[in-house]
This record gives C-alpha cells, sequence and structure tokens, in this order.
C-alpha cells in the first residue's frame, strides 16, 4: 500500500501540478476532495476546487515546477517536503506581477484513499516567498 501510495503521490507532481495536465485530476483526487491552506487561501472543495489551484499557481508563475525533495508513507497518509521555484509574471493573490523569481518550501499533508486524495493540507513558506517578491524586507543582520 506504501509505494501504491507514494506512485499516486509522484503522478501528482509529474502529472498535474508540474505539468498542467488538468485532465488527469479525475484520476489523482476524489470527487470530494478538500484542500485547506488556511489562512492563506479559503477551503478549497472537489475537482474544480483543484482545478483553480492548479490553474492559479501556472498564471502567476508560468515556469512553476515542485521539486519532491522528501516523501514519507505510512498507510493513508504522506508527508511531503517539497521547493516551488518560478518566475510571478502573473497576480498571485492580492500580489500584481514583479516579474522576480521565487524558490520556497512546502510541507504538505495528503490523505490518500482508493488511489485517490481526498484531503491535502499545505503549508507552504509564504514569507520566504513574499521576501524574494521584495514585498516584505529580509531580515536585519545582526
Amino acid at each position: 500500500m506504501t509505494e501504491q501510495t507514494k506512485a499516486v503521490v509522484r503522478r501528482l507532481f509529474d502529472e498535474v501540478w508540474n505539468t498542467g495536465q488538468l485532465d488527469k485530476i479525475e484520476e489523482l483526487y476524489a470527487p470530494d476532495f478538500v484542500a485547506d491552506y488556511r489562512p492563506y487561501v479559503p477551503l478549497r472543495v472537489g475537482h474544480e476546487g483543484i482545478r483553480d489551484m492548479v490553474r492559479g499557481a501556472w498564471t502567476a508563475f508560468p515556469d512553476f515546477h515542485e521539486e519532491l525533495e522528501e516523501l514519507i508513507a505510512e498507510g493513508e497518509k504522506v508527508v511531503v517536503r517539497l521547493t516551488i521555484t518560478g518566475t510571478q509574471k502573473g497576480q498571485w493573490g492580492p500580489l500584481p506581477p514583479t516579474g522576480r523569481k521565487v524558490s520556497f518550501e512546502e510541507i504538505l499533508i495528503l490523505r490518500i484513499v482508493g488511489g485517490k486524495v481526498v484531503e491535502q493540507r499545505g503549508i507552504p513558506d509564504n514569507l520566504n516567498a513574499l521576501r524574494q517578491l521584495g514585498v516584505i524586507p529580509a531580515p536585519r543582520q545582526s
């Protein structure tokens, strides 16, 4: 089960997030899927919710890429540490395009049932991303 679960997660990144193949969403995400990235964005639900997330990433960062750094699975749960990279050429939340490149980490906790993702909790390092985009100053060196 663990290797099958890991294979589903690898497909998420290879086929959906890193290439924008929206037609693969129904294969990999349950119809009642829930994504929780609060407080950054509201809950996203279902196939349309995940489509909106992928479209948003690719609109804001046309060269969007998520690199799997670590993948740990036990039963239905999978924890992923990944690095997100891209150049902000579109609106990202309330931020207008900056043209700047970012590279920041995210931790994902996924629950997979019957070969499909039913829950996804993301904990992105948005503070680091906002610093790279010039929105928040870097901390002063002492």
